[in-house]
């Protein structure tokens, strides 16, 4: 089998997963076109198998399998990120079953656009904790197709996946100025046992170009936003200046 891939692979990361040592393996491809998608090298994807733009490789799923067993002795998970991982769905299941063989668990990184790729992974044991990227408010689906470059249903398939049962779940938005409705995307958790994470946007890495020009929000600013969703039990920011912080 083979695996489209970025060509980047985190051996040990302890920001991917709170309280955890983790691999981070990218796939390339994605189904979003976000305008701020600071990850915007890992998306492009054709249907032949070849190497990619900006060090994308096509690799055999055992290449990839060799870097999680290297990593094995100083990891207790392997989180998978793009890009999108649930558009590579074969490759996916695949190395999720060959982690839990190792007694690792199993953690993945999505935009939320395939529930039922998600939910059949739960079904069968294969996924520890779901870290959702909700980028707008779920009931404001032209916003969210704005922001996703057009894709009419994100907003309905993403609810879908927020509502999965049976795994450990940490929303995360990425905050920019021009892009509010974090109050309105945090209503939507309040019945939701999840931890939800702003994260500092970073506009110089942004695709477009209105976005670029923006200052990001500082740490203080992000501090009084998730302050301002006190009804939540679990509120956290990540900043380039003090990484992860508990808020609420």
């Amino acid at each position: 089998m083979k695996l489209i891939f970025s060509g980047i692979m985190i051996p040990v990361s302890t920001i991917d997963w709170y309280g955890r040592s983790a691999s981070v393996i990218f796939f390339n491809g994605c189904n979003f076109k976000c305008l701020y998608c600071s990850n915007n090298r890992f998306i492009e994807v054709s249907n032949r198998l070849e190497p990619l733009f900006k060090g994308g490789v096509v690799v055999d799923i055992e290449e990839i399998e060799k870097h999680i067993l290297h990593a094995k002795s100083f990891i207790s998970a392997v989180v998978f990120s793009g890009g999108e991982p649930t558009t590579q769905y074969d490759a996916l299941e695949h190395l999720s079953k060959f982690v839990k063989k190792q007694g690792l668990l199993v953690g993945i990184e999505t935009n939320g656009y395939y529930p039922e790729r998600l939910s059949r992974l739960i079904q069968q044991k294969l996924l520890d904790k779901i870290f959702l990227d909700i980028k707008a408010p779920l009931d404001d689906s032209h916003k969210y197709s704005q922001i996703t470059g057009g894709k009419e249903d994100a907003a309905e398939r993403v609810l879908h996946s927020l509502n999965l049962k049976g795994v450990p779940l940490e929303v995360r938005t990425t905050v920019f100025r021009s892009l509010d409705g974090v109050l309105e995307i945090a209503k939507f958790l309040a019945d939701k046992d999840c931890t939800y994470v702003l994260q500092q946007g970073i506009p110089e890495n942004a695709p477009d170009d209105r976005i670029r020009k923006e200052k990001p929000l500082s740490r203080e600013e992000l501090i009084d936003l998730a302050s301002s969703i006190s009804f939540l039990k679990d509120v956290r920011i990540r900043t380039k200046e003090k990484g992860e912080e508990k808020i609420i």
